[in-house]
Formats: structure tokens, sequence, C-alpha cells
């Protein structure tokens, strides 16, 4: 894979985007690794802005879209699922919100982050999602781990609209 920010990169990412994919294992890398570079190098309001668009309440509704967060979080490592859980909570609780409160508000199986199941994650996912998606779009964009596991519509849905940001500014110049 080409190094992000040069022109070969963009290319290929373009081209990739405008061909679609043909399936597979390696396509559903490539769609992972191009969110990865993203999220890492392009600028944070694309990204952020990209998550809240791509996942955005009216795009994709709860029940397409936690499924698909619990089956992320079921393939994570329980370390990257503590991390997740913590920003979540830890964002969520900068809002006003107490952990023992979404614990019992979403049925949490524990108000601690490091406790938290695949389906806690899903729950804290969906609901800052649908409740505060500026927590969702900055964790998300800092955890692109998470993304890796989703489906690849998904995922080259959000590398599209982020993809699509960067070639808008490209063109604004």
């Amino acid at each position: 894979m080409p190094q992000w920010g040069n022109q070969d990169y963009k290319k290929a990412v373009f081209e990739q985007l405008s061909q679609g994919s043909g399936g597979g294992a390696a396509d559903d890398q490539d769609h992972s690794q191009h969110f990865e570079n993203f999220s890492n190098n392009a600028p944070r309001r694309d990204v952020e802005a990209g998550v809240g668009e791509a996942f955005h309440p009216e795009q994709l509704p709860q029940e397409e879209v936690e499924p698909q967060f619990r089956s992320a979080a079921e393939k994570m490592k329980p370390n990257e699922r503590s991390e997740i859980a913590q920003d979540f909570m830890g964002e969520l609780q900068r809002h006003g919100l107490a952990p023992s409160w979404l614990q019992r508000m979403l049925g949490l199986g524990s108000a601690d982050p490091n406790q938290a199941s695949p389906d806690d994650i899903a729950k804290l996912a969906e609901y800052s999602r649908q409740n505060h998606p500026e927590v969702f779009q900055r964790v998300v964009a800092d955890k692109p781990f998470f993304v890796r596991w989703m489906s690849k519509p998904l995922v080259g849905a959000l590398v599209g609209v982020i993809a699509g940001k960067l070639l808008n500014r490209a063109y604004d110049r």
C-alpha cells in the first residue's frame, strides 16, 4: 500500500473506491487499512465529520448498526474493548453522565470499563451515536480498531465520505 499523503496513495484509494471491490478478506483489510490511515493522518475534522456522516442515525437504523458494533466488539482484544469502553464512558462522563447511571440506563453488565462485554460496547456506541454524536465521532476517530471489524460496506462508506472531503478540499484550493 502506498504511503499516506502522497499522490499515489490518494490515487489508489480513489481508484479503488470508484471501481468498487470484488470481495474477499484482502478487500476487507484494504478498507480497514485505509480508514486507519485516514484516522491517523487526515485532518481531524474530516475524520470526525466522516464518521458522523457515515454513521448518521438517519442513514443507518439502530437495528442495522448495533449488531455491527457488537460483532466488532466480539472480535476485539480484551484490552481494546476496555480501552474503547473507557473512552466512551469518559467522554459521556464529561457530558455529565455518571458511569453508574449509564450502567442502569443502558443495562450494562458493569460500570467498570475494564469489565465491558461486547454487548456493553455496542450499547455505549449506539447510545453515543444517537444521543451524543460528537462523543461517537471523537471516540471512533481515535480508535480505528473499532471499525476494523465492521462490514465492508460500512467501512467502505466511511472511507468514501472521508476521501470525498479530502477531494473536495483539494478542488477548493
